[in-house]
């Protein structure tokens, strides 16, 4: 019999045309770079468009902006954005230098777009980033622009220190008060009317004016800086303590210490500066500059005195300065010089410290001398170190090193032997489910002097927790509760329980070392914490078990809610009913809803009122007929 078989029609399937952008970036904004990156975005618009396997995304152009910070490139950022929403499949771009000449940014973007399943083509290296050589090459060309970047930043500070050397001035910044910088002289040229203000400016401080006086004056006669804004006091130490008003100007002030990251740092001595004497016409002489400078030298010797010992001793623990500090002890006025580490936050130092009378002493019989001469020391001390052991290395710009040995002080025997506290049974028993710290054990200060169980975050600076305390003897009676035992017993807990942990609420989770957890449920209030809450949702929901009456709302010390029982201000009326804080009773509805924390609108929908006992306990009552009771 011939058999027959169906041949179901196959439908051709309809591959997904690829979403394809390209990216272009020049650095530098000129006529010629600028024609380059239009013909970079008309070429790649045509090679997108005309292929049919693509999807025509976009052309991504930065322009005027270096590739080695991808954090300041705007389209770049949004391209990356519109990877991230699925917008883009595949990125084309001319080279991997246009791309980023940041290895490592280069490396991490690259990275990203492969964990999105974004492919990155790079045309002049023929690299794809999702082939399997692909990262390996990425590494090695992108170290090499990386490189390159820097080889072209350190050719053009070449060029920079060249002409500074050569005379050919320029101008760092075309936009200071009292000038114009004219382009075909290639100099500053005086404004008239603000050469007087800067004159004015300058005899005021020579005057004694304070900085912030000076901008005050300035501003009160209308005059502003270059941008238009009131004068503050750093705009006018800034102008007063440039050389260009007496005709001169200094150049590398500041450099640039990595080409990547475009860190600009002060030349503080590590490369040469250079002074080029009357540039330009001044706005004041010289005698006027140096009268300027005198003043500057005695302002800041007012502020930070110099003493002989003054950067001069350095820590051999931290590397820190030492500092010096004047006090009084006992009426007797004394001058010590300490680690600088030891008053800053966040660092700890156990050098040594020394009276001032002392390492003159030191230092006397070092160099030779009877007594202390603070001008020799300045002259031949070129550092002294403090060492671990308190001993002092001092260093002499002649090359010669000698050493202060520090005496060995006799071990101090205690009078008296040191009592160890005896072992707890919950001694590492017992953590913390908000922070994970142990508890640690303490003795109140209450009159019964009780022993009580606490969080040891709270016992530490900087660190808080907003665990709630247990006593011991409540620890215990919650232990047998939940064991089901008459009497606590030291071998049964030792021999069952592994940890206990006290959640938020004040429920304690008892791990036991077969595996099983029991847990003691409950809701613990802080008897000493006090929170500015005031919820009008209880108004005519609490009623006293004791008289009836509802309970009324009231302030305490001006700031803090309570909620009293009104039966006590009536007339021949006694009541016991207790008072409440309006925070407790919020966070003791939110526990009985099963909520974390109070929701009005929910406390509203589901409870009917509340009863409040005079022994501090509350029963919440709900709509469906339930009653919970809480006690404290």
């Amino acid at each position: 019999m011939r058999k027959i078989s169906k041949i179901e029609p196959k439908l051709p399937v309809i591959q997904a045309r690829k979403k394809v952008a390209a990216y272009a970036r020049v650095s530098r904004d000129t006529e010629r770079l600028m024609h380059s990156v239009s013909a970079q975005v008309s070429y790649y618009s045509a090679l997108i468009q005309k292929n049919p396997e693509w999807e025509y995304a976009g052309v991504y152009a930065d322009m005027g902006i270096s590739g080695t910070d991808t954090s300041k490139r705007g389209e770049f950022l949004r391209m990356l954005a519109d990877c991230e929403e699925g917008k883009i499949d595949i990125i084309l771009t001319k080279s991997i230098s246009r791309f980023a000449r940041n290895t490592v940014d280069l490396l991490e973007t690259v990275r990203h777009l492969k964990d999105l399943g974004i492919e990155v083509r790079f045309e002049k290296e023929h690299i794809h980033s999702l082939s399997e050589d692909g990262e390996l090459m990425l590494t090695l060309l992108a170290s090499f622009a990386q490189e390159e970047s820097r080889s072209i930043s350190e050719n053009v500070k070449w060029g920079v220190r060249k002409r500074f050397q050569s005379g050919e001035i320029g101008a760092a910044n075309k936009h200071i008060l009292g000038y114009r910088y004219d382009d075909g002289l290639r100099r500053y040229v005086i404004i008239p009317e603000e050469a007087e203000a800067v004159r004015w400016m300058f005899q005021m401080y020579i005057d004694g004016v304070p900085l912030r006086g000076i901008a005050g004056s300035m501003n009160s006669a209308g005059i502003r800086t270059t941008l238009g804004n009131d004068f503050q006091e750093a705009s006018v130490r800034q102008l007063i303590f440039n050389e260009v008003y007496a005709g001169d100007i200094r150049r590398q002030k500041c450099y640039m210490a990595d080409p990547i990251t475009k860190t600009k740092v002060k030349n503080c001595g590590e490369l040469p500066q250079y002074y080029m004497a009357d540039c330009h016409e001044a706005i004041i002489d010289h005698e006027t500059y140096a009268k300027v400078q005198a003043e500057m030298e005695r302002r800041a010797g007012l502020v930070n005195p110099t003493y002989p010992f003054t950067g001069k001793i350095k820590c051999g623990i931290c590397g820190q300065s030492f500092t010096r500090r004047k006090g009084t002890t006992k009426g007797k006025e004394y001058v010590s010089w300490f680690c600088r580490a030891k008053k800053e936050a966040g660092m700890t130092c156990t050098s040594r410290n020394y009276s001032e009378q002392n390492l003159m002493e030191i230092c006397a019989k070092l160099m030779g001398t009877d007594s202390f001469d603070g001008t020799a020391f300045e002259s031949s001390v070129r550092l002294i170190s403090a060492l671990p052991d308190g001993s002092l290395e001092v260093q002499f710009f002649d090359g010669q090193i000698k050493r202060w040995e520090m005496s060995l002080k006799p071990a101090k025997v205690p009078d008296k032997p040191v009592k160890k506290r005896p072992a707890h049974l919950f001694d590492g028993k017992i953590f913390c489910g908000q922070c994970g710290r142990r508890y640690g054990r303490a003795v109140s200060e209450s009159k019964d002097r009780h022993l009580y169980w606490y969080c040891r975050a709270k016992s530490h600076h900087g660190v808080t927790c907003d665990s709630v305390n247990y006593p011991d003897s409540e620890m215990k009676e919650i232990f047998c509760m939940v064991m089901g035992l008459e009497a606590f017993d030291e071998g049964f807990f030792t021999e069952t329980v592994e940890r206990m942990v006290v959640q938020k609420t004040g429920s304690i989770d008892f791990h036991l070392k077969d595996g099983t957890v029991k847990t003691y449920e409950t809701l613990k209030l802080r008897s000493n914490r006090h929170e500015n809450t005031s919820t009008d949702e209880f108004t005519g929901k609490i009623r006293c078990a004791s008289c009836g009456s509802l309970y009324h709302r009231y302030c305490c010390y001006g700031k803090y809610t309570y909620w009293r029982c009104s039966g006590k201000s009536k007339v021949r009326t006694e009541c016991g009913g207790r008072d409440f804080q309006d925070s407790d009773i919020r966070k003791v509805s939110a526990y009985m809803m099963g909520m974390e924390e109070f929701d009005a609108e929910a406390f509203n929908g589901t409870v009917d009122y509340i009863t409040a006992f005079p022994d501090s306990s509350l029963e919440i009552h709900f709509y469906d007929g339930r009653a919970e009771r809480w006690q404290r």
